[in-house]
């Protein structure tokens, strides 16, 4: 793949690429809620983790 097409693919609404932004959205969520001052114990985290792989999970037409 070219980074050309890397571009497009990126910049495309694809749910490969709705997928794509709900993993980042939710990495980034979870990395933030472990760092406050108050961090999340493993239980919530994991919850944040599986609301994650159920919303990329949707955008790829997957049922869980």
């Amino acid at each position: 793949m070219t980074d050309l097409e890397l571009i497009d693919l990126l910049k495309s609404d694809t749910p490969l690429n709705r997928a794509r932004q709900q993993f980042s959205f939710g990495c980034g969520r979870i990395e933030q809620a472990q760092s406050q001052r108050t961090p999340l114990g493993p239980i919530d985290v994991r919850r944040m983790e599986f609301e994650v792989v159920r919303k990329i999970a949707k955008e790829l037409g997957i049922e869980i």
